[in-house]
């Protein structure tokens, strides 16, 4: 797995040549290995790419996201088979049991949640914290009370004003969810990767969404992007989104080592479906 971010922001091409990624603008020229590349984000329309490049960026599991005329992501290139057992794991994807979808996903919850709570009392909202982590004592499997929206209510209102919401048209939530889909995009490509269907998922049911597993696993690393936006929140999206970035070049703590935050995504997403396919016992953890 390559390590760099590379983002295309301006009239170009896009080509390939000898295991190399090859870009063309009017005056500039690149040559950047394959094997260096983790993910490629298209950040604007004006930029024609070979098939060729696009089959070798497949080959090698890289990470490609397109964004619409607004720069705002609107698409990736998943493979259709992540490996070479895709129909083995989808037969027991389709198998997972009830019982055991409801105790992963609500470990699951019960991570996002306490690391909430940690952002919180980080930046001495303690009573708030404290409140998140009494809802947190309520969960119950599959979370019937939704003790989880009621957290994130507390959570978002602490951070930016109790007039803050989620579906209003602003600049953090534009950073929000501009953040959000770069971490639903790393879980879709490993969902892939350990052949699965990014669809079926173990709460997340929305028909429209394609990505409902994704969404499902991506939970407990929500705070990663709020702590970026929150930090920068009074700054212009344009600003938050650089920033966002460095959710691909900063290490965090996981399973007693500083790793970078794609090979943390590897690991869990690898074991929770270990998990769900009663391989192995225990939900890993990520803690913030």
């Amino acid at each position: 797995m390559g390590w760099r971010t590379v983002v295309v922001n301006l009239h170009s091409k896009l080509s390939y040549k000898n295991n190399h990624l090859i870009f063309k603008s009017v005056h500039q020229q690149e040559m950047i290995h394959l094997s260096e590349i983790d993910v490629l984000l298209l950040e604007t329309t004006d930029i024609t790419l070979s098939t060729m490049l696009i089959k070798r960026l497949v080959d090698e599991n890289i990470l490609v996201l397109f964004c619409d005329d607004k720069r705002l992501p609107v698409a990736k290139l998943l493979p259709f088979y992540g490996r070479h057992d895709s129909s083995l794991q989808l037969s027991k994807q389709i198998a997972w049991r009830e019982e055991r979808k409801g105790f992963v996903w609500t470990s699951i919850i019960s991570q996002k949640i306490l690391n909430q709570s940690s952002y919180l009392k980080t930046n001495a909202f303690s009573d708030k914290s404290e409140a998140i982590l009494k809802l947190h004592d309520q969960l119950d499997v599959f979370d019937p009370s939704n003790r989880e929206g009621h957290a994130a209510r507390i959570y978002f209102n602490t951070l930016f004003g109790t007039n803050f919401s989620r579906e209003a048209d602003n600049d953090i939530n534009a950073g929000l969810n501009y953040g959000y889909t770069l971490l639903m995009s790393l879980f879709a490509r490993e969902v892939v990767r350990n052949g699965c269907l990014t669809q079926l998922a173990l709460k997340h049911y929305n028909q429209f969404n394609d990505f409902n597993l994704a969404s499902d696993l991506m939970e407990p690393f929500r705070p990663l992007v709020d702590e970026i936006i929150y930090t920068h929140h009074h700054e212009p999206f344009k600003v938050m989104k650089n920033y966002l970035f460095e959710l691909f070049s900063k290490t965090y703590a996981y399973n007693n080592k500083e790793m970078f935050l794609t090979n943390i995504v590897s690991d869990y997403t690898k074991k929770i479906v270990k998990v769900l396919n009663n391989e192995i016992e225990g939900v890993p953890v990520f803690r913030i």
